[in-house]
């Protein structure tokens, strides 16, 4: 009888480890490109250029049973035509209905900017008020943990094909064993 074990080195083996280590490696490199992004953020607060944006627009997301939360964002152009956009958090943290959420429209807010990121060149721009902080801890922990993973995943591999090939020593020693007993027979 013939047997169906999986092995690492079958074409299902080796598919279901592409499939591993390609999410493994797109989830690992899409933390990075964040992790780039925001140390970039974060230079661009330290250079402390600041400028007025105007809200034009409002973000909604349910709130889950507590209402409406409202997402402010944001649209300055510099003098260079770079148009620096992206969304300032909540509105001083409260649900709000919407009529009072649109009125925010049109008021002005104070922003970071620092001209193009060199990851995506997406321009860089950071609201100085409205709760908003840059945190790179999320990425670095995702890097750590799907980096390691695919470290992990490949010593894993390495170690089940030797194990099944015979190749660990652990295992040889178990074979000459058994083979030196049955010469004795």
């Amino acid at each position: 009888m013939k047997n169906k074990k999986l092995t690492a080195l079958s074409w299902k083996g080796v598919i279901l480890s592409i499939i591993v280590l390609a999410t493994f490696g797109f989830i690992a490199v899409k933390a990075t490109l964040d992790y780039i992004y925001c140390k970039e953020l974060q230079a661009t607060v330290d250079k402390g250029i600041v400028v007025e944006a105007e809200i034009v627009a409002l973000k909604h997301k349910s709130g889950g049973g507590h209402g409406s939360l409202y997402y402010i964002m944001y649209r300055y152009v510099d003098e260079d035509g770079i148009v620096y956009e992206s969304y300032c958090g909540r509105g001083g943290g409260d649900y709000w209905e919407e009529e009072e959420a649109r009125k925010l429209i049109g008021e002005k807010v104070e922003i970071y900017i620092g001209g193009l990121s060199k990851v995506g060149a997406q321009p860089l721009s950071w609201p100085v008020s409205y709760g908003s902080k840059i945190s790179v801890s999320t990425d670095i922990v995702s890097m750590s943990v799907f980096y390691s993973a695919i470290v992990l995943y490949i010593g894993a591999v390495i170690i089940y094909c030797l194990f099944f090939y015979d190749k660990l020593p652990i295992r040889k020693k178990k074979s000459d064993n058994a083979e030196n007993s049955a010469d004795v027979s």
